[in-house]
């Protein structure tokens, strides 16, 4: 170590507040950062961040996904020079500048930092000793590097899902990532599509027991399953993990959505802006999910005249699921789709105007397309269209309009059991509830409940067409009245139904590498 990095490190040791492993919280940071293309603004940027952050005594700090390196691709020898000196700020005639200044960046402020970037390895004559080297050629890697208190690099982590990104290879070994805190905390973290998938999404908390998750992303939200801080908060609920959630933010193609999300207790604090910002978000995250004490921020809303700016899609299957449109007043009906039944309970007010929205119900037992890949899908939901027409589904309404009360909703879903897989040593289905606001925020938890548990079907279901042998029921309600709900439901992903072949599909955010100018 040279002479100014232990003098720097002597300075700051006793300088910053920490957590430790016997506090029951810690603090964490992360970054809704705009998408930008000066790349040395862009480090500066990120430098002032972490120091920000430390000054906030947090104990680490995410960044999203593809805002730091852009075109540039950085070296991350983690089994080469890494290995021997770990601290790229000790020995920066060695490291991409990259590294070397957020690794003096986290012992300034005495933090642990994740960051994403592309990463390049070089397979050609030997020259990436560690590695798994199929082909001598040149990789680039979707990747996330994490520095600890002391600037030392100890984890690095290659996307396996990729969205597209047809300039960079998915991870050769489905490594995990993991790393061990000072504080006690262990963390798992992946990367943006990644979380569609039972690995590593699934596999990194059941198979050892996180309870923490760090989520470095540029999401492009979908309505109505799949909006950004929806599904952060559905993930978090379902896995009953706190999750770290940093995303990239352009807002004409739909990226935004970031948080700190705490079990089944919601959003400590989360964004999804219809504005372009770069903004820091604290949050203190209890070390056991979901036990929130004191007050939070929760989600930041925005000004209702920017909330229409944000791009957001429409799943394109939903024309094809079984429906019904909703009636005024009260009605109990069902709708199968192959494996799945839903059951629907509902009371909606009387329609007040020409320009109130109507509600349509869905049922699906199916697949959905993303980036080429072929994933199995059911769902029972309610969603908003502006008529009566299946083709306006989805709808999002102005303020202008005079809304439809849900007075009443429950869903009761059957589908498949949720089943472990010895091999993966995680589940092979998971649900996951769902909703959406016209103000682009999922309900508070307090205004739901969810229940998902392998009890006696007769507690949950009336209907003996829905009590079948091998299948699992759910229910999912309002606990008050809304008036501004967009979309309501259960979203299941069926791992075990996935495609293991890339098929042929148009879409327009399917390689987002030239959606955003990356070469």
């Amino acid at each position: 170590m040279n002479i100014s990095l232990f003098i720097l490190l002597c300075l700051v040791q006793f300088s910053v507040q920490k957590s430790t492993p016997a506090d029951d919280s810690y603090i964490a940071a992360v970054v809704e950062y705009q998408v930008q293309s000066d790349e040395a603004a862009i480090l500066q940027n990120y430098l002032r961040l972490i120091e920000d952050a430390g000054k906030q005594n947090a104990d680490i700090i995410v960044f999203p996904e593809m805002t730091l390196t852009r075109g540039k691709s950085v070296v991350v020898p983690i089994y080469g020079l890494l290995k021997e000196h770990p601290i790229p700020a000790s020995n920066p005639e060695l490291f991409d500048e990259i590294l070397v200044s957020i690794s003096a960046s986290a012992i300034k402020s005495q933090i642990y930092v994740v960051i994403n970037v592309q990463e390049l390895m070089d397979c050609r004559n030997a020259g990436s000793p560690g590695e798994t080297c199929p082909e001598q050629k040149q990789y680039r890697f979707n990747t996330n590097v994490v520095f600890n208190r002391n600037g030392a690099v100890i984890d690095r982590y290659r996307k396996i899902n990729l969205f597209g990104e047809l300039s960079k290879t998915p991870a050769l070994v489905p490594d995990l990532g993991m790393f061990t805190t000072d504080f006690g905390v262990t963390f798992g973290h992946f990367i943006c599509f990644d979380l569609m998938f039972q690995v590593p999404a699934i596999q990194v908390v059941q198979k050892y027991n996180i309870t923490d998750v760090i989520f470095p992303t540029m999401w492009f939200s979908e309505m109505p399953y799949l909006t950004a801080v929806e599904i952060q908060q559905a993930y978090a609920h379902t896995m009953n993990v706190n999750f770290l959630t940093a995303g990239a933010n352009n807002v004409k193609v739909g990226s935004t959505g970031s948080g700190i999300f705490s079990g089944k207790a919601g959003a400590l604090v989360s964004l999804m802006t219809g504005v372009p910002i770069t903004k820091l978000l604290f949050a203190k995250v209890p070390k056991v999910p979901g036990q929130v004490t004191g007050t939070y921020p929760g989600p930041i809303y925005d000004d209702p005249v920017d909330q229409d700016n944000l791009f957001l899609k429409t799943d394109p299957s939903l024309l094809s699921h079984v429906s019904r449109l909703l009636k005024t007043g009260f009605e109990e009906f069902t709708l199968v789709d192959k494996d799945v039944y839903c059951q629907f309970r509902v009371r909606l007010s009387e329609r007040n105007g020409e320009m109130a929205p109507f509600y349509r119900a869905f049922a699906h037992d199916s697949f959905n397309v993303y980036a080429r890949r072929q994933m199995g899908t059911a769902g029972c939901s309610i969603v908003s269209c502006k008529n009566e027409d299946l083709n306006s589904c989805y709808y999002r309404f102005n303020h202008s309009e005079v809304y439809t009360e849900i007075e009443e909703l429950e869903i009761k879903m059957t589908s498949r059991r949720v089943h472990y897989n010895t091999s993966l040593k995680c589940d092979d289905i998971e649900y996951y509830p769902m909703s959406f606001t016209n103000n682009k925020f999922p309900l508070n938890p307090q205004n739901y409940t969810f229940e998902n548990e392998n009890r006696n079907f007769d507690e949950l279901v009336n209907n003996e067409i829905m009590k079948r042998n091998g299948q699992q029921c759910m229910m999912f309600k309002l606990n008050t009245p809304q008036t501004d709900l967009l979309s309501f439901g259960i979203f299941g992903r069926i791992y075990s139904k996935d495609g293991t072949k890339l098929i042929t599909e148009s879409t327009e955010h399917a390689d987002i590498d030239n959606l955003l100018g990356i070469n």
